[in-house]
């Protein structure tokens, strides 16, 4: 898809973070933007942000709520958002969860929660989308992360959940062929995000050290690293300098390099750890 102008593109998770850089970078280029998120007073603030960064005043920016945990939701909404704007040319499924902990301090219904969001949630949207654009052709994203190409210390839910993004979307690639949709998966390190504040909570020294290998991006780096896989029907989108070369060696040594790095690291923080607490 090269040309965004007029196009209508439904963002799930379009209030903050990635979704809603996204979304603004898009409304800069002419789409139509609709976002889909759980909080309306979040969803006010973003919808004023997309307007300001759009091309032309007549372009439609607006925001349907909905919980893609809530398999109901999802398939109402999206019925409701194609009768009132019609049916997406691009679909880009940004909305998730996470959990920075060890495995042994994850409660299976933490676990449930982020499948939920993270997995099923991407499924259901992708399900109810699906109809309405198979007489058109398009594009979707589905929002992985590099934690979905590379097992992190500290990350067994939520890498969990992304990997099982990236092996979806090289499913739907094949299948979504013959609609002539294309499929992008994007699988950035660490973003600047509400989530990076939230994980400091719990995250383990061992991960903190071993994501700092990835980098850090913010939220438009990413965007812009979409925007442009979207345009070049990208499958597989890694953005930052850092995180290709992490991935590039994880790929070309299967997977020795970096466990061999982590496994470095995480020794290192624990003995740390272990002496400040003597």
């Amino acid at each position: 898809m090269k040309d965004f102008s007029r196009r209508i593109v439904y963002i799930t998770g379009g209030s903050s973070g990635i979704g809603l850089s996204t979304a603004e970078l898009l409304a800069g280029q002419g789409a139509d933007i609709i976002i889909f998120a759980r909080n309306r007073k979040r969803m006010d603030e973003a919808v004023r942000k997309i307007k300001e960064k759009r091309k032309d005043a007549s372009q439609r920016v607006d925001m349907m709520r909905m919980d893609v945990s809530d398999p109901r939701d999802v398939p109402r909404a999206i019925g409701r958002a194609v009768k009132t704007f019609g049916p997406p040319d691009v679909l880009i499924a940004s909305a998730g969860i996470g959990s920075a902990d060890v495995f042994e301090n994850i409660s299976a219904k933490t676990f449930d929660s982020i499948m939920k969001t993270n997995v099923y949630g991407v499924r259901e949207t992708v399900a109810a989308a699906l109809p309405y654009m198979k007489g058109r052709g398009g594009h979707m994203v589905l929002m992985s992360s590099e934690a979905g190409l590379i097992g992190m210390y500290g990350y067994t839910a939520y890498s969990t959940s992304k990997y099982a993004l990236v092996g979806l979307a090289e499913c739907l690639r094949a299948e979504f062929k013959r609609y002539r949709i294309g499929v992008s998966v994007v699988c950035p390190p660490e973003v600047k995000t509400p989530f990076l504040e939230w994980e400091t909570k719990t995250i383990p020294p061992e991960a903190r050290m071993v994501k700092s290998f990835a980098g850090l991006l913010d939220p438009e780096t990413v965007a812009r690293a979409t925007v442009r896989g979207i345009r070049k029907g990208k499958f597989l989108i890694v953005p930052g300098a850092m995180a290709r070369l992490m991935y590039f060696l994880h790929r070309h040594t299967n997977g020795r390099a970096t466990r061999m790095s982590s496994d470095l690291v995480a020794s290192f923080a624990r003995w740390r750890a272990e002496r400040r607490a003597k």
